[in-house]
């Protein structure tokens, strides 16, 4: 079913790095303790957490069920999100382990929405351009050494309720237009 849905995708900076030196059983109870954490707060605003890849995280809203402030709930979440992991990388540095720091994007628009999968697998997911924005915005947090970027589209939703520091425009990678892009700095005073 196609809907309209606000995605947001996270990341571990360097979490390869940080594999690479770290006990596999050390690293396994950190990661679900992380997961734990950003979890709590996109459940919290009522996010539908698809899925765990590696150290990401991809949740939407506004499916299955109608939210109409959905852009609002993942940007209210990605901040939540934000503050629930410096406690936690708080927690981790006293415990000898490696922070985790969080890119988060956030993009809204258009997705087909359902079951996909195989007779052996399914899995309630979303498809479509919004959901790679979301994932490429993620990506850009690198570039502009930012935490939680958002696009044009949930800056334009959004601008009353949060604050905001104004980027450029860029085109993501694989994406033929361009977008607006801007940094999501905090709810707005």
């Amino acid at each position: 079913m196609r809907e309209e849905i606000t995605v947001v995708f996270t990341d571990v900076r360097d979490f390869t790095t940080i594999a690479e030196s770290a006990d596999p059983d050390i690293l396994m109870l950190q990661t679900s303790r992380y997961f734990s954490v950003l979890t709590e707060a996109f459940l919290a605003e009522g996010g539908t957490v698809d899925k765990f890849i590696g150290d990401a995280v991809m949740v939407f809203w506004n499916a299955p069920d109608p939210q109409p402030d959905h852009v609002e709930r993942a940007c209210r979440a990605a901040l939540a999100g934000r503050a629930a992991c410096e406690k936690l990388n708080a927690q981790f540095e006293t415990e000898g382990l490696k922070p985790f720091f969080t890119r988060f994007g956030i993009h809204v628009g258009q997705a087909v929405v359902g079951n996909l999968g195989s007779t052996e697998r399914m899995n309630y997911t979303a498809l479509g351009n919004t959901v790679n924005l979301a994932a490429r915005l993620e990506g850009l947090n690198k570039e502009f050494g930012t935490a939680i970027l958002v696009s044009e589209a949930v800056h334009l939703r959004v601008q009353h309720c949060f604050q905001f520091r104004s980027l450029e425009s860029v085109i993501a990678k694989g994406m033929t237009k361009g977008t607006r892009v801007f940094e999501l700095v905090g709810v707005a005073t």
